[in-house]
């Protein structure tokens, strides 16, 4: 008999290969015939000549109807049988209508049919997301999964499949443990999306190395745009299993894989509609919430015995007024004789948005060829429903592989992407919320726009309207093309040689301008213009991405695979070249005048021109190998090695070594094990590795430039002297930054492999982490970047799920979870503490805490009595950051209580504690399929634990300033007479006693714990369909959703996702609701 075991090894990603794999496991030249007498070295007995009944038929995969070659078709309780052909085309000879075919697949669930009385038996098999011998995607090259020693995750197709956002990336969130994704805002082209694996790794903030078809990524951009229904899977690569990719996997790597053809062609179309909805409203309140908070804030002030700072508004009674949302003429005696009414700005920016997203695609494959031409657009437009704000992203690829002899083999791709958006210059961010209270309508009653502040004795500058709609726009075209080839040349069936190039190239052109717009008081009088100083810029961009590029890689491989008995060997000899070549420029000329000709040319030329620009490269080689080794698939052993050379260090200082070695022990292959109906299999792994990182470095870091200029010197009749200055010192000792990883792990599946999981631990350490060292001012420049800082990182992942099978009805459940801490080491002069974020963009990092540690004072409640406070006072030195008990900050009941932390009677910054850092924490997936008959439903969540922020801002605290607006979220929330157990502290219009209250204190530190239904798919398949006489294979129509639903503990009404700043954007996440549609011919 043949046993599952020999049948499981799972080749589902590389199809056009499962012949050549069957040929080389079992050593036959016949597998591929249909009614061969053998299967994997097996003998098959010869059927009974006497028989009648032949039964043929065809085999396809369940997930996308395409036929399945090299299918094990075996007579039940025999060891007759026979395979499919590259078609999936079968026949078979059975004795009776009672005969049951058993058809097994590497990769797919084994199923089991009764012969009856059909002749043709089509039959359809399911993907087993528990097979072990799934071919994974590594480092220059590919690897069973059930002899991998190292820490590698797969993303399978069907998590980009359906869904209602066009961004790969965002698919991501979630889904994988060790994987961190993470994003700032939903406006398109400027998600802000950004991935951590595994941790910090450096203060200089690494990027995780994106491979696409075994090539570099020229820059995020090329996998965040690409079309999610080219992906076949995506292998995420961490700790010592990076090591592979030396110098650039110090952040980890993201593999990959694109779809290629395979089969009888076919054509794939699908199109999806989307509705964008407005999710969390951020806190920006209404004229009567704006009004009612104020009111509070100054009764509270009355009844301490506080003037009331009333600013424009004057009087109690006017505040009044506008809290009951009076609309009308207001005296006043700053702003004069002003219109105040409802204008809350938000809601009339923003609302509901409409987009669509289409595809196609054209594949096919024979034993000789596969091709893959796939074309899609995706149609992103924003939730700010005033003006446009859109990105609209062509697609186009071509994958076509050949066998141009039994020998030499070619694959090559072609893709282009090309991704333009379009959008207001301005008016995004803290003029659309957070600046101005809501109380100057956009339009006056003439229709022309209303100036902030009433535009009379203020010539207010400001309306968010006017600034989104007329004030000037920005537009953004990037492209990208690659051209890629490999050709494989087979020595023996043991050794082959592999050589590629590929060549990608990114052009950007940029384009802003702003213009001025004039703004009027109500009656119509002008008051003042938006944009003042008009200008036009036009250039590559001013992102890290943009430029244009040309990236060149040349790779050339040797690789052999051979078994000795029970012991199996594979190695990899490989060369690599990588040069990057950057062009950008930037012209802008102030002056611009609208008149529908958008030219550079048309700037003034007497005003203001500036221009920047220039060229640079940076180039990388590096000597790889690897050694596998395996007894009987048990005792597993790896060993990798990279020597690179980098130009962006000085002689001597150019290469380094990486390396890693890692291994494990299939336990459940023992005796004691094998035939345990508990344990499916279980397997120990563990391993060390180094990489490197240039992270910080420039590209010609090691050479210093000097400015020139001049300056005023001198007591009496000064003059303008000239001064030179350098850039920065630069040490010739300075090289690669050196992270060394330790994890061991393990991987089980239990009762018939229905329960499936792992468990990593791991440590990594940058144990040459470039810093600044800390020196006096008087050292005239930067100070050299030198490998003297030390960074440890610890953290954990799991993953836990169970898959089963109830009649008809199929489900997997899974979750995963992972965390990790990180703490500087070592970093000399790194003491300083500053209040607040310590974040490494301002380079505050201090020894033996986390980067982008939180300090703040620590408080204990509310003062409850006029006495408490009084005492408080007596217990203190006056100064530091305590409030004069005199003046008009002097603190009340209702205030909040700082402690004196370190006991020396004096409130300052010695006083700061450690309130722990500002990353995310136990983040997490829980992923819910389920499948019955043709229908489906799959729900996925996303979310994390532990995420601390501190909100900055205008809404950071209620106010920082008079004329602000202001948040709602303080409203009913404070400490009053008869609230004596609020939320948050009293409320004042002091500016001085609101920072007491508010400013880097511990209570207002909140952790952004959220749960979020990120993808929701309901489906329906319709099958055997035909048009004429052309055969439909699958119809399938669908709902999908994306952010439809979240729970959160964050208390200030942002959404959990939203960056700490309350001005950057307004820009509030959306909710997707898609309807799509999937035809496959």
């Amino acid at each position: 008999m043949i046993t599952q075991k020999n049948k499981e090894f799972s080749l589902k990603y590389v199809t056009g290969l499962l012949v050549i794999v069957g040929l080389l496991l079992g050593g036959s030249t016949g597998l591929m015939a249909a009614g061969t007498n053998s299967i994997f070295g097996v003998p098959i007995s010869e059927l009974d000549k006497d028989q009648q009944l032949t039964i043929t038929g065809t085999v396809t995969s369940s997930e996308d109807g395409m036929p399945i070659p090299a299918v094990n078709v075996i007579l039940k309780g025999t060891n007759t049988g026979t395979t499919s052909d590259f078609d999936g085309n079968y026949a078979i000879n059975v004795p009776s209508n009672n005969s049951v075919l058993v058809f097994s697949s590497v990769g797919y669930v084994t199923k089991e049919i009764a012969v009856g009385t059909n002749r043709v038996l089509n039959i359809s098999l399911d993907t087993d997301v528990s097979a072990l011998d799934e071919v994974v995607v590594v480092g220059y090259g590919s690897a069973k999964k059930e002899t991998l020693t190292g820490s590698i995750e797969q993303v399978k197709a069907e998590a980009f499949e359906d869904l209602a956002v066009g961004s790969p990336a965002l698919a991501l969130q979630g889904r994988t443990p060790g994987l961190v994704v993470t994003r700032t805002s939903s406006r398109p082209g400027d998600e802000g999306v950004n991935f951590l694996i595994r941790g910090a790794s450096s203060i200089n903030g690494i990027e995780a190395l994106i491979v696409i078809d075994g090539i570099p990524a020229i820059n995020s951009s090329s996998f965040n745009d690409m079309n999610p229904n080219d992906i076949e899977n995506i292998s995420v690569l961490k700790g010592g299993s990076a090591s592979v990719y030396g110098s650039r996997a110090a952040g980890g790597v993201i593999l990959v894989t694109t779809k290629k053809g395979k089969g009888d062609v076919k054509v794939d179309i699908s199109t999806i509609t989307r509705m964008g909805t407005i999710g969390i409203r951020p806190p920006s309140p209404t004229m009567s919430q704006y009004g009612q908070l104020y009111a509070a804030a100054a009764r509270e002030d009355i009844a301490s015995g506080k003037p009331p700072r009333y600013f424009f508004w004057n009087d109690l009674e006017t505040v009044d007024r506008i809290a009951a949302g009076e609309e009308g003429y207001y005296d006043l005696p700053i702003n004069g004789r002003i219109w105040l009414g409802d204008a809350p700005r938000f809601d009339e920016m923003f609302g509901n948005s409409y987009s669509s997203q289409h595809n196609i695609s054209v594949s096919g494959g024979t034993e000789k060829s596969n091709f893959r031409v796939s074309a899609g657009y995706d149609e992103n437009v924003g939730g700010l429903k005033v003006a446009d704000d859109s990105a609209d992203r062509y697609n186009f690829s071509i994958n076509y592989g050949v066998d141009i002899s039994d020998k030499l083999s070619l694959n090559t791709n072609i893709s282009y992407l090309h991704n333009k958006f379009s959008g207001p210059t301005s008016g995004l961010a803290r003029e659309a919320a957070t600046w101005d209270a809501p109380l100057f309508p956009t339009y006056n009653p003439d229709g022309q726009y209303y100036a902030n502040f009433g535009g009379v004795n203020i010539t207010g500058d400001r309306n968010a309207i006017a600034q989104v709609k007329d004030g000037g726009r920005e537009n953004k075209a990037v492209e990208q093309f690659k051209i890629a080839a490999q050709a494989t040349y087979k020595f023996t069936d043991h050794l082959n040689f592999t050589g590629s190039y590929a060549i990608s190239r990114q052009n950007s052109e940029y384009q802003a301008y702003a213009v001025s717009v004039p703004l009027y008081s109500w009656d119509g009088g002008f008051s003042n213009n938006i944009n003042n100083t008009s200008y036009i810029q036009e250039g590559t961009g001013p992102d890290n991405n943009d430029g244009n590029i040309t990236y060149k890689n040349y790779k050339g491989a040797l690789n052999y695979t051979n078994s000795f008995g029970d012991h199996n060997f594979s190695g990899l000899l490989a060369i690599e070249a990588e040069k990057n070549e950057l062009n950008e420029y930037n012209i802008r000329r102030n002056g611009f005048v609208d008149y529908g000709v958008y030219d550079i040319d048309l700037g003034a030329t007497d005003q203001l021109v500036t221009t920047s620009g220039g060229g640079n490269a940076w180039g990388f080689f590096g000597y790889i190998g690897r050694l596998n080794y395996d007894y009987k698939g048990k005792y597993l052993l790896e060993f990798q090695g990279r020597r690179d050379g980098s130009s962006r260090f000085a002689d001597g200082a150019k290469w380094s070594n990486y390396g890693s070695v890692s291994g494990g022990w299939v336990i459940s292959s023992e005796e004691f094990l094998i035939d345990s109906n508990f344990v499916s299999f279980l397997k120990l792994r563990g391993g060390y590795g180094e990489v490197g990182s240039t992270s910080g470095i420039g590209n010609f870091g090691y050479l210093s430039t000097v400015g020139f200029g001049t300056t005023v010197f001198g007591e009496t009749s000064a003059n303008q002297q000239a001064t030179s200055r350098a850039s920065s010192l630069f040490s010739s000792t300075t090289t690669w930054e050196r992270i060394v990883s330790k994890e061991i792990g393990l991987d089980f599946r239990l009762f018939n492999n229905n329960v499936f999981g792992s468990l990593d631990l791991y440590q990594k350490d940058n144990i040459g982490m470039l810093v600044r060292g800390i020196t006096p001012d008087v050292l005239g420049t930067a100070t050299p970047f030198t490998n003297i800082g030390t960074l440890e990182t610890k953290g954990w992942e799991a993953m836990l799920g169970w898959q089963g099978k109830v009649g008809d009805l199929d489900f997997t459940i899974s979750a995963n979870m992972s965390d990790s801490r990180n703490e500087i080491t070592k970093y000399e002069g790194a003491q300083t503490i500053f209040e607040n974020l310590n974040d490494t963009d301002r380079s505050r990092n201090i020894l033996g805490k986390p980067i982008n540690s939180f300090y703040l004072w620590e408080t204990d409640g509310y003062f409850d009595s006029q006495a408490e406070v009084d005492a408080y006072y007596s217990s203190l030195t006056p100064g530091g950051i305590l409030p004069s008990q005199t003046s008009n900050d002097a603190l009340r009941p209702g205030d909040i209580r700082v402690v004196d932390s370190n006991g020396d009677g004096i409130l300052n910054n010695e006083d700061l504690t450690y309130q722990g850092d500002a990353a995310v924490h136990y983040v997490y997936g829980l992923n819910f399929d389920l499948k019955y008959k043709n229908f489906d439903v799959s729900a996925f969540f996303q979310g994390a634990l532990d995420h601390q922020i501190y909100r900055e801002g205008y809404f950071a605290q209620p106010f920082q300033a008079e004329w602000q607006n202001q948040s709602n979220t303080w409203l009913g929330r404070t400490w009053t007479e008869d609230n004596r157990n609020a939320e948050f502290p009293r409320l004042t219009t002091q500016r001085g006693l609101s920072a007491w209250n508010y400013r880097s204190k511990d209570h207002i530190l909140q952790n952004n714990r959220y749960i979020r239904l990120k993808s929701l798919i309901v489906g329906y398949n319709f099958k055997g369909l035909q048009i004429g006489n052309t055969p439909i294979n699958t119809v399938r129509i669908y709902f999908s959703g994306n952010d439809l639903f979240e729970a959160t503990s964050v208390k200030d009404g942002y959404d959990p996702e939203f960056q700490r700043s309350s001005n950057n954007s307004a820009y509030p996440f959306m909710r997707t609701w898609a309807l799509g549609l999937k035809v496959s011919l």
